[in-house]
């Protein structure tokens, strides 16, 4: 089960990377024939999402491996150099841009793209919005911080589209208005989208270098956690439980009770069954850390099982 949502997962990615370079061709290659400065800077927004899509998977690793959250961090050169390759040549593609958005304003009267890009960006953002629909519905289910990068990045992409939208709908009003002033609106929109490309190059520079930010998971998203080691049979009381998550996998580092009964083998295997059950039954679990303690608490122990008064083992034969 827990591989079979981690090919989904990983199918979801690589759907949401050769989609957004599919976009990025048919924006690219309308607004480079009709002049569209707007559109050209839809297309490589575009292409953008597809190189962090891919530095993510770069960086993450195959599915299944675990990651070793703490060396894996602490040594950026442990990192692949292609993100840092792929945000190097956004940036320098958005300048580009910025510098054609700018020369085409000073210029004079900018080029008015055809009704047929206008059509393109509408059709390349009904088909992102597909493309989104579909990595949602896996994203979802593994929830924790990639549910949240993924929404932000469709957030900014939308302003994308619907900037280059604006910018090319008013150029050509300007035209069929005879209003030479909103002519100027599809380079003003090509301008803005090349910031935001610049933006979207930076954070990839940040992130590629110095790695995604290490989080702590919220009080509602450990109780589930915590419910399932509490199930396990010879598991007295949970001390302490703290689930971080990094690269979207959770490392899970817990401390639990037992009865002082027990030998310090059948403790072990209580803290080995808990280990098993969390990362089998929660996909995004790579690493459980357990460690135990006696009880040191009046009688009767507490345990999620009643024990018979002359058992001295809590475990099941």
């Amino acid at each position: 089960m827990k591989s079979e949502r981690s090919r989904s997962s990983e199918t979801a990615a690589w759907t949401g990377i050769a989609g957004d370079l599919i976009i990025a061709l048919l924006k690219g290659g309308a607004g480079y024939i009709s002049g569209s400065k707007a559109l050209m800077g839809d297309g490589l927004y575009a292409a953008s999402d597809a190189a962090a899509g891919l530095a993510r998977r770069l960086t993450a690793g195959k599915p299944g491996d675990r990651v070793e959250r703490r060396s894996h961090h602490d040594n950026p050169k442990a990192r692949p150099a292609v993100p840092v390759l792929f945000a190097i040549l956004l940036l320098m593609t958005g300048l580009e841009l910025a510098g054609t958005a700018i020369r085409s304003l000073v210029a004079g009267e900018p080029s008015v793209p055809g009704i047929y890009a206008l059509i393109t960006a509408f059709a390349a953002l009904a088909l992102k919005e597909a493309f989104f629909q579909f990595q949602y519905r896996f994203i979802k289910k593994k929830g924790g911080a990639e549910v949240n990068t993924h929404i932000n990045e469709h957030r900014f992409s939308l302003y994308s589209s619907l900037t280059a939208l604006l910018g090319m709908s008013g150029a050509m009003a300007g035209q069929a208005f005879d209003l030479s002033l909103l002519l100027y609106l599809d380079p003003v929109a090509g301008l803005l989208i090349a910031c935001l490309v610049l933006r979207k190059g930076y954070l990839l520079i940040v992130q590629s270098v110095y790695g995604p930010l290490v989080e702590e998971l919220r009080e509602e998203d450990v109780r589930s956690y915590m419910e399932t080691v509490q199930r396990v049979r010879g598991v007295v009381t949970i001390v302490s439980l703290k689930a971080v998550e990094f690269n979207d996998t959770v490392t899970i580092d817990t401390l639990i009770s037992v009865s002082p009964r027990i030998t310090v083998q059948e403790a072990q295997e209580i803290a080995d069954r808990a280990r098993t059950l969390l990362m089998t039954r929660f996909a995004r679990v790579t690493d459980v850390k357990i460690q135990f303690s006696p009880y040191q608490s009046l009688y009767p122990y507490k345990t999620n099982h009643e024990l018979p008064e002359n058992d001295v083992s809590p475990l099941i034969q």
